[in-house]
């Protein structure tokens, strides 16, 4: 299109993640609207000066009208008109463009900083290596150009903070994650080419017969050999990736363009898959009849997320399946078992009774659990774990399509709302969670009339039992009460109050009001991690006995002192179903299956298993990012390789089980999911 003037819009850094968006959702409009102002913009150079003014005004009005209910229209800067004649090199608006951008350069959060002169050669070696085509270097080759500089090396905690501050600004891909922290990649297309050579469209396959067959077997079951992969790096227009292979097949791996199922020896060990699954590639929808099969109204329970912004976009939804394809094994249905992953939706099993089917679109995602023969016997610990995990999860992955405003800040929760979803597997109608909270009776859907118990619908939520005290309690021992609680005791008695409670109890402890506001600032949207860490920091400030605890809450009148003999039970568990089999060795499969199911519990189970709260820190501080299930999986690996070790104690399953069962999930999860082991 030859277009003689553009209309000049001024926008923040994430204008163009919300406009993609936005772009996909109202394509049609979008180009309708695009042309009618280019249209306008061209008619406006033929007109005299009276008629300019009043077209402009309707151009931009039309600019308004465009974005109008969309997460962009917050970006938008439209203070000054800027018209700018294409054909003109020496138009003066240009001068207004370079005031206007310098203007909002300078209300960037990160406008001002000092940056450390020693930076400036090590980013003139990056142009220098770039110009060679050199697109990636080694963390080796890295600390030599560092060692060569002539006026100062940076030190290794300098180094790390150059690159990750070269990563934030888009200059190099740096991921400072085990196993991905030894290579530099200095021209980020270098890294997309790679991802374009495996993940691509069907025209840029034609005349490359192993491309062309790699494609169809993605887009039908997503799908790729890893032998596949190696064999098209392998060609000369892709040599360049074979050098680095295991690293940027690692990288692709870490942001879920690929996923490795897991496979296991026969000792449950794990080992390498020969094929990735590729979810984005997936061309085919579910024509198996699944969703249609007997009584499926009557056997699953769901719930939906949707967004808080216009849309999910597709690359989301692709991450989101993408993370449950590297948990879940994938359902394979019907005459030819073919597994069960599709476009944007696909079928997990969780245990040999259960499944997990997630469908997604342009509005929401829902998350159904399918049970063999009727909803009712799903357990609901399993459900809350399964919605913490993966709620988590979409948090997580949602970051990358958050507003970000001039200030700075990040919307790090709330991007997704949860709500109860009917159980008709078309079009299903929707009850927000605020809306449950006040729901006395059944919910009889709008749209299908199907009536969903209050049982049925508190599925999702976890289900917390009381223990009563008994006929003897330790608070009347003074031998109990002269000891100072472990961190176990302190976890279980930090589930008995809420945190005005906690907040008081702390205070008469002798904990500083100050110090409690910081901590809740920084944990008041995990409750029960707040007030265990409150407890500990009491303990850790001074020696605190059971006593004082007691008198403390005797004298604040916080509830009745003899919850303090809950510290000392276990829930009580009967390992009745093959019980020589709870004393088996869990190993890595077992911590695979097992992972989800803990939920949003990590930091009480790990008390649970016995391991000390400084061992949740190191094991929090290690991992960059947040995950629960990887959380979860590496809380029980630390338990078995260190833990037992240490301690001199044979790692169970009975451990395991009794730990889930302290944090209140049910038993039979291990059973079910362990089930054929059982």
């Amino acid at each position: 299109m030859n277009i003689l003037s553009l209309i000049v819009v001024i926008y923040t850094p994430s204008f163009f993640l919300d406009y993609l968006r936005f772009w996909i959702h109202h394509s049609h409009q979008s180009v309708k609207e695009s042309t009618r102002i280019s249209n306008h913009c061209s008619n406006s150079q033929d007109n005299d000066s009276v008629e300019v003014e009043p077209r402009r005004q309707q151009l931009f009005h039309a600019i308004e009208e465009m974005f109008s209910g969309s997460p962009l229209l917050s970006h938008l800067v439209i203070k000054d008109k800027i018209f700018v004649n294409a054909r003109d090199k020496s138009d003066p608006e240009m001068a207004k463009i370079k005031k206007n951008i310098i203007e909002q350069a300078i209300e960037q959060p990160t406008w001002g900083q000092e940056l450390p002169k020693c930076f400036i050669p090590l980013e003139l070696e990056f142009d220098s290596l770039l110009n060679r085509n050199i697109p990636l270097i080694t963390m080796n080759h890295m600390m030599k150009i560092n060692a060569a500089q002539p006026v100062r090396p940076l030190t290794d905690e300098e180094l790390k903070v150059f690159l990750k501050f070269q990563h934030s600004v888009g200059r190099i891909l740096y991921f400072d994650e085990s196993g991905l922290d030894q290579h530099i990649i200095l021209s980020p297309t270098h890294l997309i080419d790679a991802f374009k050579s495996i993940v691509t469209d069907r025209k840029f396959c034609e005349g490359d017969r192993l491309r062309q067959v790699s494609w169809e077997l993605m887009s039908q079951k997503g799908v790729i050999a890893k032998k596949s992969v190696d064999d098209i790096w392998h060609k000369k227009k892709y040599k360049s990736f074979q050098t680095h292979k295991d690293y940027l097949l690692g990288v692709m791996t870490h942001l879920d363009i690929l996923v490795e199922p897991r496979r296991y020896d026969m000792t449950h060990r794990r080992i390498p898959a020969e094929f990735y699954y590729v979810a984005s590639m997936v061309r085919t929808d579910d024509s198996t009849g699944y969703l249609k099969s007997t009584n499926f109204v009557q056997r699953n329970i769901a719930i939906a997320f949707s967004s808080s912004s216009s849309m999910i976009p597709p690359a989301l939804s692709f991450r989101f399946i993408s993370y449950c394809l590297s948990i879940f094994a994938v359902k394979t249905y019907g005459q030819q078992n073919d597994e069960m992953l599709f476009h944007r939706s696909a079928v997990f099993n969780i245990d040999p009774s259960l499944d997990m089917c997630v469908n997604c679109d342009d509005e929401k995602i829902v998350v159904r659990l399918v049970h063999l023969n009727n909803r009712k016997l799903i357990m609901r610990d399993l459900a809350s774990c399964i919605k913490e995990c993966l709620a988590v999860a979409l948090e997580k992955i949602s970051q990358l399509y958050v507003k970000t405003s001039s200030t700075g800040s990040v919307i790090h929760e709330g991007s997704f709302n949860m709500s109860l979803c009917c159980s008709s597997p078309v079009d299903p109608c929707l009850l927000p969670m605020s809306d449950h909270q006040g729901q006395d009776g059944p919910w009889i859907c709008p749209k299908h009339r199907i009536e969903h118990t209050k049982e049925m619908l508190s599925s999702w939520a976890l289900q917390k039992t009381e223990i009563t005290c008994g006929v003897e309690c330790p608070v009347t021992d003074n031998e109990f009460l002269r000891q100072t609680p472990t961190d176990i005791h302190l976890r279980r008695l930090s589930m008995q109050y809420s945190i005005h409670e906690t907040k008081e109890l702390a205070i008469r402890l002798g904990m500083e009001y100050n110090t409690w506001e910081r901590m809740y600032d920084t944990l008041g949207e995990e409750p029960e991690r707040l007030n265990f860490e409150i407890l500990h920091r009491c303990i850790e400030s001074s020696s605190i006995t059971f006593d004082d605890i007691k008198k403390a809450v005797e004298i604040g009148n916080i509830k009745n002192p003899h919850i303090l003999c809950k510290v000392l039970r276990d829930k009580p568990i009967d390992f009745d179903q093959e019980p020589e089999i709870w004393d088996y060795e869990p190993s890595e499969e077992h911590f695979d299956r097992l992972a989800p199911f803990v939920g949003n519990n990590s930091l009480p189970f790990l008390i649970e298993l016995g391991m000390e709260f400084k061992t949740w820190e190191q094991i929090r501080f290690r991992q960059k990012e947040r995950d629960l299930v990887k959380l979860n999986r590496d809380i029980m690996q630390e338990w078995k390789s260190t833990f037992c070790n240490v301690h001199a104690i044979r790692p169970s399953l009975r451990h395991i089980g009794q730990a889930f069962n302290n944090i209140g999930k049910n038993i039979k999860i291990i059973e079910n999911v362990l089930a054929d082991f059982f």
